[in-house]
């Protein structure tokens, strides 16, 4: 106790006590650290509107979950392992909503003594919030807003306008493709009554309309062709690099598509397959007979069957007509034929084919030998097969044999990830840790060594540490100018400097503080050894310098 206190007499009071202040700064630093890495921070939502952003903090508060406000109060951070527990118990009371109403503006209102106008405004906003919440269901999609026009028919109108719908949505880095808009016509259509799917425009946060009018035709056109166009492409590269070996091919495909929708109409008569419908027969037959004129005239002449009377002679005549009519009934044929657009209307398929490439020593490639002109002649054939080649519209497949640059002769390299697969929260977490680590060495070096060296005198590898540590002692006898003994540690110097004109005043103190020590060292030694072969003795003088005390 006494040599700790001497050596902070000597270390100085101001010193030890900036060295005691500095390590309780370093101290609250690394518990402020040690918290922060026991509860790390993860998002729980961002770009949130102020009132919404206010409603969830609330309820936080509310359920006693720790959290932090960043930026202009629309992120909020939670504690990582509590990310989905926080947002199902915010869910379960209706956040976020992200400034939108649905239906239940209906619970909360009374209707008691609303308008016509109030009523209808409230179900428009409803149905526009119900539907802006489905669009933000959707993969891809982080937000979304819905507007509708819902004309009302007026009196003495014959029909009502059309309705139309516009909804702006907010998309990540991949823009949603022809299909996925097409879907949320279709859904928005769907909901609203004697609403078409055109009507419905659909645009992103960066003002590109993706459908409706001119510009999302053109822009659906041009999704279908590209569709079309990567469907052939990776077909045939998969059937290419399934012959020739992984990354060995390069496809590249152009269709011309058939945009528009083709109805034709076709009537066919057939003159071979007539058929019976009618047919009528008059069949006429007139006679007449004529008297001679040179016979009398009498009434048993003009009796029938009577006999001619005077020889006389009688003339006649006799006609007869016959019609027949037949009606038939020509077999016709109509057509009606509806062409959906798609249809592949000229193909050009284009395949670069790299040759084969044997293995060389070390690994490193070897010798490069070409595709034999057969081998490339069945690919171009396994080529036109896949695609349906036609001839007759002006198809074209053009397969190539070409050699494809290595690494080696680019003497390119291929970039690695920057992040090595790491995410934010990682990064954050090894940057930490690496200032709570470096924190701790500079403590060490500055704050904990120089009090172990106050502590321990300042020695260095002396004697006298050792002793204090109960370290081995390893001693030699000398034997000073007035033939006295002295014991002194190996790790002094072998021969005492005794105080002498050319001896500072300083290294003076120090060689009697020596000799002192090696005096009481010798003076404990002999008392060691009396008790040893005396033990009876050295038990009563104990019990008398006890007994002096009491």
């Amino acid at each position: 106790m006494n040599q700790l206190l001497a050596a902070i007499q000597r270390f100085g009071i101001g010193r030890l006590a900036a060295i005691l202040g500095i390590g309780a700064g370093v101290a609250a630093v690394l518990l402020a650290l040690t918290m922060n890495l026991g509860e790390p921070k993860a998002l729980l939502y961002s770009n949130l509107d102020l009132k919404e952003a206010g409603s969830i903090t609330q309820a936080l508060d509310q359920a006693g979950v720790k959290y932090e406000v960043k930026g202009d109060g629309s992120t909020i951070m939670v504690g990582r392992d509590r990310v989905a527990s926080t947002r199902l118990m915010l869910s379960s009371k209706g956040l976020p909503t992200a400034g939108s109403v649905g239906y239940e503006i209906f619970d909360e209102a009374n209707s008691l003594g609303q308008t016509d106008f109030v009523q209808q405004l409230n179900r428009q906003r409803a149905l526009e919030g119900e539907l802006a919440r489905t669009i933000r269901g959707l993969e891809g999609i982080t937000s979304a807003r819905v507007h509708l026009v819902l004309p009302k028919r007026q009196l003495f109108e014959e029909a009502a306008e059309q309705p139309s719908a516009s909804v702006n949505i907010g998309v990540g880095g991949r823009e949603p493709t022809a299909e996925q808009v097409r879907a949320m016509q279709n859904l928005v259509a769907g909901a609203v009554p004697n609403m078409r799917p055109d009507r419905v425009t659909v645009v992103d946060q960066h003002a590109k309309t993706l459908s409706g009018g001119e510009t999302g035709m053109a822009a659906e056109a041009d999704g279908r062709k590209s569709e079309v166009e990567s469907r052939i492409a990776k077909q045939v590269k998969g059937l290419v690099e399934g012959i020739v070996g992984p990354g060995k091919a390069r496809v590249n495909v152009t269709a011309d598509l058939e945009l528009a929708r083709v109805t034709v109409q076709q009537e066919t008569f057939d003159p071979d397959g007539q058929v019976i419908r009618s047919e009528s027969t008059t069949d006429e037959n007139s006679r007449e007979n004529q008297e001679d004129g040179a016979g009398q005239t009498s009434v048993a002449a003009n009796i029938p069957g009577a006999a001619a009377l005077g020889g006389g002679g009688a003339t006649g005549s006799q006609s007869g007509r016959q019609e027949s009519t037949t009606n038939y009934e020509i077999s016709k044929t109509t057509r009606t034929e509806v062409q959906e657009p798609g249809q592949v209307k000229r193909l050009s398929v284009a395949v670069a084919v790299d040759g084969a490439t044997a293995a060389g020593a070390d690994g490193k490639p070897g010798e490069y030998t070409p595709r034999t002109a057969e081998e490339m002649q069945r690919i171009e054939q396994l080529v036109r097969t896949a695609v349906g080649f036609n001839q007759e519209r002006g198809d074209q497949v053009s397969v190539i044999n070409v050699r494809f640059p290595a690494p080696a002769d680019t003497g390119g390299v291929e970039a690695a990830n920057p992040l090595m697969g790491f995410d934010k929260n990682d990064i954050m977490r090894a940057a930490e840790i690496a200032v709570t680590a470096l924190v701790g060495i500079l403590m060490l070096l500055f704050v904990a060594r120089p009090l172990l060296k106050a502590a321990t005198g300042g020695g260095g590898g002396g004697g006298a540490p050792m002793a204090m540590l109960g370290g081995p002692q390893v001693t030699r006898i000398v034997t000073t100018p007035d033939g006295q003994q002295l014991q002194i540690p190996a790790g002094m110097d072998g021969q005492l400097a005794l105080p002498g004109p050319a001896n500072s005043e300083l290294e003076a103190k120090i060689d009697i503080a020596r000799i002192e020590g090696q005096v009481k060292a010798s003076s404990v030694k002999r008392v060691s050894e009396f008790v040893e072969k005396h033990p009876e003795e050295s038990v009563s003088i104990l019990r008398a310098w006890l007994h002096e005390t009491t």
